[in-house]
């Protein structure tokens, strides 16, 4: 079975809820009054340095973006596109401006992904290279 890292769940979480937050088009200070914290404990969640993080909050987060838990964890870009394409009342949004953005995550989640795997193909050439 595969360990699970804090660091790296906390960061996947953390940029599941900015994507979904930046694309929802709502500021740090609105998710924050709605669910009764602070704009600062937010931003602390979306970097995923807030290591104190809680059952509850995450519930409250989820719910304020009407997504299950699964999803804040582990969002793929097709799941994020379609969450990112409906109004907070569950409206699906036929504006060309909403769904060229959701093209734009999709996008850029695609070049980061691109990135990761080069970075890992290259140490793997390094370690053949040096015959570690």
């Amino acid at each position: 079975m595969k360990t699970i890292d804090l660091s790296t769940l906390l960061t996947t979480l953390g940029k599941n809820l900015h994507t979904i937050r930046n694309a929802r088009k709502e500021t740090l200070q609105a998710v924050a009054s709605d669910i009764g914290i602070t704009h600062p404990v937010i931003s602390k969640i979306e970097n995923g340095r807030y290591k104190n993080l809680q059952i509850n909050l995450l519930v409250k987060l989820c719910n304020h973006y009407n997504i299950s838990l699964q999803q804040a964890f582990s969002l793929e870009v097709a799941n994020i596109f379609q969450l990112t394409q409906h109004n907070k009342d569950g409206n699906q949004k036929l504006i060309g401006q909403e769904v060229s953005s959701g093209y734009d995550l999709y996008i850029q989640q695609l070049n980061s992904e691109n990135k990761f795997l080069k970075e890992q193909l290259n140490q793997l050439i390094d370690k053949i290279g040096t015959g570690k």
